[in-house]
């Protein structure tokens, strides 16, 4: 029997012994192709090294976080490694926990960074063993600059249709409080002049300042956000665009019409189109981040926009459910599980989450309904990357250290459970938490990463 078990067994370990073999992709792993979704100021960063820390000390010391996380039992993790994935910078870890330990949060991500994650698991099942002795877990993650995501409906529409869409955000609130001194230069612009490179830069770099305007002030639908940030690879000086009135726009031999228009193609071509095959490429489970507190604190119009924003983000990716032969033989991936995450939600007291999870089904309600008819299964998570706060005195307070350093205790007014319910000029402030000064362990105890794992896992 033995000698029967070793004929089959020993061609199947021959070729897992030469590495990541077809053999081994097909049957020693479970691959997980993860797109984390999430605009600018959504805590990605945060949440990639709360990920990264949590699963090292849960495999290399043993240390029992993530409790619910039954996919990965943490006796039978033999070990963990991360490995760089392809193409990609590696995700600065080390950097953004010497900074906690300074006492600053990460900085923003300002390019693509990449890594792989690989669980490696034993086999329980006696034959399992013979013919299988692990199984390697594989994750892979892309942090990418938030900016970038709002661009990618742009690659549907001409330049046209993308500036007379921009000129009708513009015209609601939130977003013409903050644009009216863009406005005024429009207004007063001679397009008379030709579009010389000094006169393309003089309303470009209005435009851009507008953006970054708008933005400091939690605007989430921001076109295009690539030009906020100078790392972005495409040279918003020389190349960029901005929206024209429609007496220009409409005007297709208008030398500002076929500058621009140009200028649109290229950032299509050039820019758009490589992002979105390189770092949003095939993925068959998507986490999208939603940073509530953003709308909470301004009013309940960003809000609305926020789930505008998440609607018409939900068309730019594939989704679907592809079987195991299309996965594995046919390398077919196509999204087959989304989670809509709060993050953040230290910064609320218990008795306050309720309300925060119907806001964020309200919010994804759009984004939801794209899924209508494809088998896609979605869930709806709070998770805290690193608890910050501590229960108050009372089931509407939380005690935190304040920007001074002190610690100090906040008293909370019920969130609305429905957008309906805030009023329109009402706003929630939010809590200024400086990072604890014991932060390994409030990360290591962060709250809803085991839910959420568990979720994508299964």
């Amino acid at each position: 029997m033995r000698e029967f078990f070793n004929q089959i067994i020993k061609p199947v370990q021959s070729l897992s012994g030469q590495g990541m073999s077809q053999v081994d992709a097909w049957f020693l792993q479970q691959r997980h192709r993860f797109t984390i979704t999430g605009l600018s100021r959504s805590g990605k960063s945060m949440l990639f090294t709360s990920l990264m820390t949590i699963l090292k000390y849960r495999s290399e010391e043993k240390y029992n976080c993530l409790p619910l996380l039954e996919a990965l039992p943490i006796d039978l993790v033999e070990h963990m490694r991360l490995e760089p994935l392809p193409g990609y910078d590696f995700f600065p870890v080390d950097e953004h926990m010497q900074a906690l330990a300074r006492g600053e949060w990460p900085a923003p991500t300002e390019q693509a960074y990449g890594f792989k994650l690989i669980v490696r698991l034993r086999q329980t099942s006696t034959l399992k063993k013979y013919l299988m002795p692990y199984t390697d877990v594989v994750f892979e993650f892309i942090d990418y600059p938030g900016e970038w995501i709002t661009d990618l409906p742009l690659l549907s529409k001409s330049f046209v249709q993308w500036s007379d869409s921009a000129w009708a955000q513009q015209a609601s609130e939130p977003q013409k409080f903050y644009a009216t001194e863009w406005h005024d230069f429009i207004e007063e612009f001679d397009f008379e002049q030709p579009p010389t490179r000094e006169a393309v830069l003089a309303v470009v770099s209005q435009y851009r300042k507008y953006l970054q305007h708008a933005k400091e002030n939690g605007i989430s639908m921001l076109q295009p956000g690539s030009f906020l940030i100078d790392g972005s690879g495409f040279d918003w000086r020389s190349q960029g665009f901005a929206p024209l009135p429609s007496k220009v726009s409409s005007d297709v031999s208008h030398p500002w019409y076929k500058t621009f228009a140009r200028h649109y193609e290229a950032f299509q071509k050039q820019w758009l189109q490589p992002l979105k095959d390189n770092t949003f490429r095939e993925t068959d489970k998507q986490i999208i981040l939603v940073d509530l507190f953003e709308g909470l604190n301004h009013s309940r119009q960003h809000l609305y926009q926020l789930k505008e924003t998440l609607s018409h983000l939900a068309e730019t990716f594939v989704y679907g459910n592809p079987n195991w032969f299309a996965r594995h033989v046919l390398r077919q991936h196509k999204i087959g599980r989304v989670a809509f995450v709060a993050t953040k939600t230290d910064l609320i007291p218990e008795a306050q989450k309720p309300n925060m999870l119907s806001l964020l089904k309200q919010v994804s309600e759009g984004a939801v309904a794209k899924f209508e008819g494809k088998p896609i299964e979605f869930e709806h998570f709070l998770v805290s990357a690193i608890k910050t706060t501590d229960a108050g005195s009372n089931d509407n307070a939380l005690r935190y250290t304040n920007a001074d350093g002190a610690y100090v205790e906040a008293d909370f007014e019920a969130l609305p459970a429905k957008l309906k319910d805030m009023e329109a000029d009402a706003h929630y402030p939010v809590l200024a938490a400086r990072v604890p000064k014991d932060h390994l362990p409030r990360m290591l105890n962060g709250r809803g990463l085991d839910r959420l794992l568990q979720f994508l896992l299964n």
